[in-house]
């Protein structure tokens, strides 16, 4: 009877320690399975957060003394892999007869330097409508508040930029 107990006490005792053992790794994959998913819910609420933060912006530009323009805004909204999509809006312009009007950024750095938004100055001019309502856009490789310290809408007679005079601007922060 002895030798029976045995067997059975070593095949109890193996089979609790290998209950123990199923009940610890599951338990182990469990909580592993729930600092991973409370990661991913981390990191989730942070780009939450962060495309928040990078909403479309709607800055009015500030008219110039002197200058025709009633309503002018700027939108800056992020489209995506680190691009901004930058449209301008003005109304109030006056059809220019010989010219256009070019938006400009203002570099950061101290230096007052201006350069056009877009890829040249081709590419950032436009042409109000009869009616003076003019839209201008264009995507950049950056955000522009990064860059930029102010953007700037210039008119210029006989497309000279000698002669260009500002018509409304606004500071990125």
């Amino acid at each position: 009877m002895a030798s029976r107990l045995v067997p059975i006490f070593v095949a109890l005792v193996i089979g609790l320690v290998a209950g123990f053992g199923v009940s610890y790794a599951v338990s182990s994959n469990q909580v592993s399975s729930l600092q991973n998913n409370l990661t991913q819910a981390n990191d989730s609420n942070a780009m939450l957060r962060q495309e928040m933060l990078n909403a479309t912006s709607a800055l009015p530009l500030k008219p110039q003394s002197g200058q025709m323009v009633h309503t002018a805004w700027v939108f800056i909204s992020p489209v995506g892999t680190g691009d901004y999509a930058i449209f301008v809006h003005a109304e109030g312009l006056e059809p220019p007869a010989s010219g256009a009007y070019i938006v400009e950024g203002v570099m950061r750095g101290g230096a007052m330097n201006i350069v056009p938004i877009g890829a040249n100055a081709t590419a950032s001019e436009f042409e109000p409508t009869a009616n003076g309502a003019g839209n201008y856009w264009t995507v950049l490789m950056q955000n522009p508040s990064s860059s930029f310290e102010a953007i700037d809408l210039f008119y210029l007679p006989g497309m000279d930029m000698s002669h260009a005079a500002l018509v409304a601007t606004v500071q990125l922060g």
